[in-house]
């Protein structure tokens, strides 16, 4: 099992970005089930997110885009009061958004790597040894 964030689904279905092909990796071991991909609920807000505000997408296409995704099997998982608590303690401890310390707060309860494509969050949080950059 392994968590990834917006950052490295989206390059799955926008090409010629930045790592793209080492992201493409990562969805070809989901889709034959070599890897299971777990991302927080949230995981489907950013990315409606960022196709609705981020992209020069019109409406339909942004619908289109979301849609791919949405078709993935992930292991979605949602977050009590502990799961909460400690990732305002890794927002506040590493200056990274909750949305971002909920990543990292998944992988650790799952024990499992978190792998974003996001340098700027990676740079604040490299320490941590089960995160990597893409």
């Amino acid at each position: 099992m392994i968590v990834l964030d917006a950052s490295v689904t989206l390059k799955w279905i926008f090409s010629g970005e930045d790592k793209d092909e080492e992201a493409r990796i990562c969805r070809d071991r989901h889709v034959s089930g070599e890897e299971t991909v777990a991302v927080p609920d949230l995981f489907f807000y950013e990315i409606a997110n960022v196709l609705a505000t981020k992209t020069k997408l019109i409406g339909k296409d942004a619908v289109e885009a979301f849609s791919l995704i949405w078709k993935f099997d992930f292991e979605v998982f949602s977050f009590g009061l502990d799961e909460f608590s400690e990732g305002i303690g890794l927002s506040k401890r590493y200056g990274i958004s909750l949305y971002d310390a909920a990543y990292i707060e998944l992988a650790r309860k799952l024990k499992c790597s978190f792998v974003t494509a996001d340098r700027k969050l990676f740079e604040k949080v490299m320490n941590i040894k089960y995160i990597s950059f893409l």
